[in-house]
C-alpha cells in the first residue's frame, strides 16, 4: 500500500471504479473504452427505493474511437445503472457531440462547454476526462509530432515544467530555465 496507514480504524463506506482500456483496431483506429461504476457496501437509498448493498447506483461506459492524430471519429455512451434509470441513459447519444474533437490542450474544457449541468451527466463527463489522457498514452507512439512544436508533456504537469530538470534532459530544445533571482 503506497499509503501510510490510517490514524484510527475506519469501515469501507463506498466504492467508485474506474477502468480504461485501449484496443489497437484492424483498421487503423483505436477504440478507448472506459467503465465508471459507484457502489455501497451497505443498502443505500434509491429514487425507486432501496439499493441493495454491492448492486451499482451509477454503471456508465463511454467508448471513444480514435484515429492516429487522437482525434475522435466515433463515440458509444451507456448507462447499465443510475439512479433514475431512463433518465439517466438518456442522455447517451448526446456524447456523439465529441465526434471530431481532438484529444489534446483544451479537451476538458470542451467536454465543460458541451456536457456541462444539465448538457449531460455528471458521471460521464468524469469518465470522458480521464479517458484523454487514456487515449494519450494508448496512442505514445503513434500521433504524429511536429518537431517544430512543443511536446503536449511539457508544462503538462509539474514534473515536466519548461524549467524543471526533466525537461532539460529530455526535451533540451523547449527548456526554459527559471531566471536567476536577484
Amino acid at each position: 500500500m503506497p499509503l501510510p496507514l490510517p490514524d484510527c480504524a475506519r469501515k469501507a463506506a463506498h466504492l467508485r471504479s474506474i477502468t480504461v482500456r485501449a484496443y489497437a483496431r484492424t483498421d487503423g483506429l483505436w477504440d478507448v473504452e472506459g467503465q465508471l461504476t459507484d457502489v455501497w457496501p451497505e443498502p443505500v437509498p434509491r429514487a425507486d427505493g432501496m439499493l441493495a448493498a454491492g448492486e451499482p447506483m451509477h454503471s456508465m461506459w463511454l467508448r471513444l474511437t480514435v484515429d492516429r492524430s487522437a482525434t475522435i471519429v466515433a463515440v458509444q455512451a451507456a448507462t447499465d445503472a443510475g439512479p433514475y434509470d431512463s433518465a439517466c441513459a438518456a442522455i447517451a447519444p448526446d456524447y456523439g457531440q465529441l465526434v471530431g474533437v481532438a484529444v489534446a490542450r483544451g479537451y476538458r474544457d470542451t467536454i465543460r462547454r458541451l456536457f456541462g449541468r444539465t448538457a449531460g451527466c455528471t458521471h460521464i463527463n468524469e469518465l470522458a476526462g480521464v479517458m484523454g489522457s487514456a487515449v494519450l498514452q494508448a496512442l505514445w507512439d503513434e500521433v504524429p509530432r511536429d518537431p517544430d512544436q512543443k511536446p503536449f508533456s511539457v508544462d503538462g504537469c509539474h514534473a515536466l515544467k519548461s524549467s524543471g530538470p526533466q525537461v532539460a534532459k529530455f526535451f533540451p530544445r523547449w527548456y526554459r530555465p527559471e531566471p536567476a533571482a536577484s
